[in-house]
């Protein structure tokens, strides 16, 4: 069975301002360096200019101070590169931001008047703080640092150190505070919303993309995108299926991998948009294929859709419908025909066994019951037609599988031993109903032995692991005459046959129970002798260890 479809995520709203985002780590990346540099800058100043000509009040604290706030920059500024911070954004921004005020007054209560303008270097830490918690908790912290500060100025007055007018413009300072914390709470809260945007639209865009993609792999032509180079950027998976190279076609390819015929039609289309393509035959598959190119995008980031439409889908979509009836109708009288016709086998063999018919009339008692053979494997394959819904898919070890059928078969066919050479790995498990894969492998083998020389190996199977991993390659090959050119289109349509008193539906309905199990039955363009090849899904190592 095909895996299901992958589930389009929902809508995941961006983290809560509880969490530090990448642009919050940022903030606090730069407000960390902004840190680090006052503090050396202080530093530098306490050791290289005279304190006491600049009237400081206690030089050896006003050192002590800036080095210990300069020890503060750099710890913080290591703390804030963390994978994992240990507090939550709240109470981090107000950590550090209780540090700057404490080591900051400190330096203001040694340096004197000297350092007055120092409170607006907390200006930039103030601001970050209401960007990053963008709320009504941001303005506490231009209120802690507006009292701490008018708190040490009121006591520095009181002891005579400073002069009213310091303290008015702290005071200034102060609303400053407020007001920086309220434009960037402002700045904050028009960055989330449009953050919160632009997360919403960016899942939007890949939802819709993936409802693309989905679409895309369930059309029923095929496509692919080709940028300017030629180029294969992508494709679903009915080119596969319509150009037969499934298992080895993959994205980044060039185009002329893909089919050489259809990079020259790319090419002709390059040069004239208006040219009429014919339809394009691939030899592979035997499919007819009408092939339009449609131009995407422009300049350098151009490029090229390529639709393959299967023109022999819509006359087998009617033959299927033709053969569903036929099915239906076979269903339905199936006991009216083999009711009389074990009738007439079992009068013919009773006769036979009974002696009285002379010798001239054995052999048409032999007529009679060859023909009631013949005519209940017709009515048998005819049935048949509507077995390809029923399927039942399990992991089926190849190499094993395929060695107990054909000794099934060489006893069923009266094939000699060593007829049919089997090279298959031990470690291929592939994933098909049981049943249908039987009814493939008989008809495949027992067509090849009617046209093969009935030599030592003259019918060969063999497996291997396709190009992707994902896939097994089975192929059947014998060493007959092969089939003529004018003939390979045809082998695949119902009630066709070269051989006397066939059906023409083996090979018919082993492809439509090839197909019933996502797998692709072909006939390979080589010669001598008939190569059919059969792609199948692999199963996995594990998924085969469950199953067993």
């Amino acid at each position: 069975m095909p895996d299901p479809a992958p589930a389009i995520p929902p809508f995941e709203p961006p983290p809560l301002p509880a969490s530090v985002t990448d642009s919050g780590r940022r903030i606090l990346w730069i407000i960390g360096l902004y840190r680090a540099v006052c503090g050396a800058a202080l530093f530098g100043i306490a050791l290289l200019v005279d304190l006491k000509g600049v009237t400081a009040i206690t030089p050896n604290a006003f050192i002590t101070g800036t080095a210990l706030y300069f020890i503060f920059g750099l710890a913080t500024f290591a703390w804030v590169q963390m994978d994992r911070l240990p507090l939550t954004l709240p109470l981090l921004a107000l950590a550090l931001l209780a540090g700057d005020i404490f080591f900051l007054s400190l330096v203001i209560a040694a340096g004197g008047n000297t350092v007055a303008p120092i409170p607006i270097l907390l200006f930039p830490q103030l601001a970050a703080s209401g960007w990053l918690l963008r709320t009504q908790t941001a303005f506490f912290h231009a209120a802690l640092a507006a009292v701490v500060l008018l708190g040490l100025d009121v006591w520095r007055a009181i002891e005579g150190s400073i002069g009213g007018a310091q303290i008015v413009q702290t005071g200034i300072v102060g609303f400053g505070y407020f007001a920086t914390v309220g434009i960037a709470v402002a700045l904050g809260r028009y960055t989330k919303a449009s953050e919160e945007l632009a997360a919403q639209r960016g899942i939007d865009v890949a939802n819709l993309e993936q409802v693309n993609r989905l679409i895309i792999q369930d059309m029923q032509d095929g496509v692919l995108v080709v940028d300017l180079n030629g180029v294969v950027r992508g494709h679903n998976a009915q080119v596969t299926r319509l150009l037969g190279g499934f298992g080895r076609m993959r994205g980044g390819m060039r185009l002329a991998e893909f089919s050489a015929t259809l990079h020259d039609y790319w090419r002709r289309w390059q040069d004239d948009f208006t040219i009429a393509l014919p339809p394009l035959k691939v030899d592979l598959t035997q499919r007819l294929l009408r092939v339009r190119l449609v131009r995407i995008g422009s300049g350098l980031n151009g490029g090229t859709l390529i639709y393959l439409e299967d023109l022999g889908r819509a006359q087998s979509e009617a033959q299927q419908m033709k053969l569903a009836a036929m099915g239906r109708l076979t269903a339905s009288i199936a006991h009216e025909v083999r009711n009389p016709l074990s009738a007439i086998n079992q009068a013919a063999q009773l006769l036979e066994e009974d002696g009285a018919v002379a010798q001239e009339g054995l052999r048409l008692l032999g007529m009679i019951r060859n023909n009631s053979k013949r005519i209940d494997r017709i009515v048998g394959e005819v049935l048949q037609l509507n077995r390809r819904d029923r399927q039942q898919p399990e992991t089926i070890a190849l190499s094993e599988f395929l060695r107990s059928l054909v000794e099934e078969i060489v006893q069923a066919e009266n094939i000699p031993p060593g007829s049919v050479q089997i090279a298959v790995p031990d470690d291929l498990m592939v994933i098909f109903d049981r049943g249908h894969f039987n009814q493939i492998v008989w008809n495949l083998v027992r067509n090849a032995w009617q046209h093969c020389q009935k030599k030592q190996a003259s019918v060969r199977l063999a497996a291997r692991a396709g190009y992707m991993g994902d896939a097994v390659i089975f192929e059947l090959v014998d060493d007959g005459p092969g089939i003529p050119a004018e003939l390979r289109s045809q082998i695949f349509e119902p009630f066709f046959t070269t051989r006397p008193g066939g059906t023409g539906l083996g090979l018919y309905i082993a492809r439509e129970l090839a197909d019933a199990n996502a797998a692709t039955l072909e006939l390979l363009p080589k010669s001598p002798g008939a190569q059919f090849r059969m792609t199948l899904k692999r199963a996995s190592t594990a998924i085969a260890a469950k199953t067993a």
